[in-house]
């Protein structure tokens, strides 16, 4: 499966959109990969897309122990 893709079409689907009520920030190139808060980097998700950028993430870049400290921070499991 190509998580890349899919993570890819999830942040392009969100900065083409005005989403409405409750919205959380996500960093298109995480923060511990040298992302910064530059609006470019920044895109608005509902919580379950957050979640789900988040786990595309780690197994994108499995080896990168920020990714995983930031969806262990959401108060998950990983499966």
């Amino acid at each position: 499966m190509n998580y890349k893709n899919i993570y890819d079409r999830l942040v392009q689907n969100a900065q083409n959109r005005n989403l409405s009520g409750y919205a959380e920030r996500h960093h298109i190139v995480p923060k511990c990969m040298g992302g910064d808060n530059t609006k470019s980097n920044v895109v608005h998700l509902s919580a379950k897309e957050h979640f789900i950028a988040h786990k595309l993430l780690v197994r994108i870049y499995p080896h990168t122990k920020g990714v995983w400290y930031a969806l262990i921070a959401m108060g998950r499991i990983v499966e």
